[in-house]
């Protein structure tokens, strides 16, 4: 039998003798009813709590007391208890200290729509561009020129346009056709724009070979036929003094406007062959209705006509015929050799 039944049968036995009529309890019994009676007091927080008052429980005439539990273990059960709920109360008074309300003072933003952020942001960029567009960091002061020979880079940077004003305006393509009108003795322009104001223009002149006079007025002309007005001084140019304009040459669609020829470059190759043949210091002529030719210091003129082919054949023909004429002792006036099965002299 263990200790917990044997403690139930003596609590029975002891039920059933008080139960009998005329019995008294035991003074045992009676001092363990009376511990049992009394109830702890509450207790009262922040102060410190207040002692235990422990009062006798009025019992009924004729009734017996129950007792709950021995005196030691209660007592020790009461005393842990209150600890407890001492310690509870404690805990929750000043928990509730810590969760008091605390207002913070509000900012009341504005709901904004997209509109009006759309609107700031046009704002922004309207204030940033303008300043962009103002600032002196942004202005064009000249231009970096490379590859120039007898173009100054001051010129170049005058003929831009754009001294002044901000770089945002300049267009690569715009700005190589403006040098490409102002200078048509660019065979070549190539324009690079940098921030915040950097233009850099690298060129490619044209080499004159030509010297073309005519109506008081001298073009240059290099080897693909593109006249062009002279700029500075070259040397070893082939003069040619014109009564007249050449025959026009063809324009070719695959170029652009500035690269049209004003002679045909195989009239340039046919020149440049006949150099050679003209007297020191005379220059070559042309002449609308004979052709090229040259003015010979002996007094007479030679002509070799429009075209451009068979230009040694022509050579020969007229040293044939000047050696002729020489034999003779005639003095002539004009000699042509533009067309080879029909050569004359005046």
């Amino acid at each position: 039998m263990t200790t917990l039944q044997k403690k139930s049968r003596a609590d029975s036995l002891r039920e059933r003798r008080s139960s009998q009529p005329g019995s008294k309890p035991s003074s045992k019994q009676t001092t363990h009813a009376v511990r049992q009676t009394y109830h702890t007091g509450s207790i009262f927080l922040p102060v410190e709590p207040q002692p235990v008052v422990r009062r006798p429980l009025r019992q009924p005439q004729g009734s017996a007391l129950r007792p709950q539990s021995t005196g030691r273990h209660t007592q020790g059960r009461v005393s842990s208890r209150m600890v407890k709920n001492t310690h509870r109360n404690s805990y929750d008074f000043a928990f509730s200290l810590g969760r008091t309300a605390v207002h913070a003072p509000a900012l009341n933003l504005p709901q904004l729509g997209p509109r009006w952020v759309s609107a700031g942001l046009t704002l922004l960029l309207g204030i940033l561009l303008y300043t962009m567009w103002t600032a002196n960091t942004f202005m064009v002061s000249a231009a970096e020129v490379s590859g120039n020979q007898r173009l100054q880079a001051a010129d170049v940077s005058a003929a831009l346009g754009l001294v002044g004003q901000p770089i945002f305006n300049a267009i690569p393509a715009q700005i190589e056709k403006n040098l490409r009108t102002a200078f048509p003795d660019l065979q070549n322009v190539s324009v690079q724009v940098g921030f915040p104001n950097h233009i850099r223009v690298a060129v490619v002149e044209r080499t004159p070979i030509l010297a073309w006079s005519q109506d008081g007025n001298t073009t240059w002309i290099d080897a693909s036929g593109v006249a062009f007005t002279p700029r500075g001084n070259v040397q070893g140019l082939i003069p040619i003094a014109a009564d007249g304009n050449p025959p026009q040459a063809l324009a070719d669609p695959t170029q652009s406007v500035f690269d049209q020829p004003f002679i045909t470059p195989d009239m340039v190759q046919a020149i440049m062959t006949l150099s050679p043949q003209v007297p020191a210091g005379m220059p070559m002529v042309y002449d609308p209705k004979y052709g090229m030719g040259w003015q010979d210091p002996r007094g007479w003129s030679v002509f070799f006509g429009q075209s451009t082919q068979d230009i040694p054949m022509k050579q020969k023909v007229y040293q044939a015929i000047l050696d002729t004429i020489t034999r003779q002792g005639i003095q002539p006036t004009l000699i042509s050799v533009e067309y080879l099965d029909a050569p004359f002299y005046k």
